[in-house]
């Protein structure tokens, strides 16, 4: 049974999002990922309804004392062995995908 949250939910929002993300979807996508993510708010709204009268907050126990070791310097791995590992390389340095494409930007 949703609730006021779960409305909020719509083709709209979802479009907006995969705009966001530059997630191309189509209409029944859109149609079938707002039903499961008003569904899954609805869940969460349901949270609402659970009577926590006489329950301590939830408090997590403090560690003894954070572990750290020292920051010392090693020796790395070998240039040809990481580039080895990488799939793509050239000129000595891993080959990645153009992330932003910043050609028309003068």
């Amino acid at each position: 049974m949703p609730t006021h949250s779960a409305h909020v939910i719509d083709q709209q929002l979802v479009r907006h999002i995969a705009f966001l993300i530059r997630l191309a979807l189509t209409d029944d996508e859109v149609e079938t990922f707002s039903e499961q993510l008003r569904s899954i708010v609805g869940y969460f709204d349901r949270l609402t309804e659970v009577d926590v009268e006489g329950v301590p907050p939830y408090r997590q126990l403090q560690m003894a004392r954070a572990c750290m070791r020292e920051d010392e310097m090693k020796p790395s791995m070998a240039r040809e062995d990481f580039l080895a590992n990488a799939p793509q390389q050239q000129d000595g340095f891993v080959r990645v995908p153009v992330v932003l494409d910043t050609s028309d930007e003068g």
